[in-house]
């Protein structure tokens, strides 16, 4: 095969939009790194960040610093190469560009000059998360990051407490916790799954209320990057949890169930009175609550005097 027929889809004068691993580098697509290795130029957010990846390939291709404090001067240079017929893809730290990334801003440059452009598709830490939460992805609403400011992020949380569909978001470890301080009591009992550092080796996605998930993280400091998603409302029945649960609702409901019981009776109420308790509050049966008393017991968190 001739190299000008391999390299056909290679065209001058275009932007690359290239997806790049979000963790793992053996996720990126065999198409992606034809283009950066045929790239006149790469655009990068971080060049530091992105020199492991393109290293480990052996890509050399020219890098230019695109991010969101240089956006502006950097498009005009970038879309006056374009016009001179330069190959040019462009690359986020991680994932798909011009999601919560500065390549919005050159985009419609390109629009408004006529300059063509496309997409080679890959990962993704909004479909990734939304898959391994094991929540419906049927419709989903992607938020972004939260506000950094407190007041914002309260109303962002309200309207999220508004949305029936699956809310993605993105957070900073340093920031979760506020969020879920938050979060506990606007989403209340919704059901919120963290993903962190998805596809590498330390991937963890812990599922739960808000008011679970920030006991855990309290005392457990969250790292690495992290994708919040927040399960879709539960059928408007009138009662809390009709219907055939799924089996990651039944295990959330079941992880909530535990930690009520040990919570109540840690506030002094009595073992029996904390079953009825905790089967008012919860959509399990006073049985199956009874059944989870009994096994606290028998791992020693509970005692059996009490």
């Amino acid at each position: 095969m001739k190299s000008n027929e391999k390299n056909r889809d290679i065209i001058k004068g275009t932007l690359y939009i290239c997806a790049t691993p979000i963790g793992n580098l053996k996720d990126i697509t065999l198409r992606a790194l034809e283009h950066l290795k045929e790239a006149d130029f790469i655009a990068v957010e971080s060049i530091n960040h992105s020199r492991k990846l393109l290293h480990h390939y052996g890509i050399k291709s020219p890098l230019i610093s695109f991010r969101e404090s240089n956006r502006d001067k950097k498009s005009v240079e970038i879309l006056q190469k374009l016009k001179e017929g330069a190959k040019i893809a462009l690359i986020s730290d991680a994932g798909m560009p011009l999601i919560s990334d500065p390549g919005r801003y050159l985009l419609n440059l390109l629009l408004e000059e006529g300059i063509p452009y496309t997409v080679l598709p890959g990962p993704s830490a909004v479909l990734t998360a939304l898959t391994i939460s094991g929540y419906s992805g049927d419709r989903f609403v992607f938020w972004g990051f939260l506000s950094r400011d407190r007041a914002t992020m309260k109303k962002e949380l309200e309207s999220i407490a508004g949305e029936e569909k699956a809310v993605v978001a993105f957070e900073s470890p340093h920031r979760l916790v506020k969020t879920l301080e938050e979060a506990k009591e606007i989403l209340q009992e919704r059901e919120i799954a963290v993903c962190r550092e998805l596809t590498k080796k330390f991937e963890e996605v812990r599922r739960g209320s808000a008011a679970l998930l920030l006991d855990h993280f309290l005392n457990t400091p969250p790292r690495g990057e992290i994708t919040l998603v927040i399960a879709p409302q539960r059928e408007k029945t009138g009662v809390r949890g009709k219907g055939k649960k799924t089996s990651v609702e039944l295990e959330l409901l079941k992880e909530e169930c535990r930690h009520l019981l040990l919570l109540s009776v840690k506030e002094g109420i009595p073992p029996s009175e904390a079953v009825k308790k905790v089967a008012r509050d919860t959509s399990l049966s006073k049985n199956e609550v009874y059944t989870i008393l009994v096994q606290l017991k028998r791992k020693g968190l509970i005692k059996h005097n009490k």
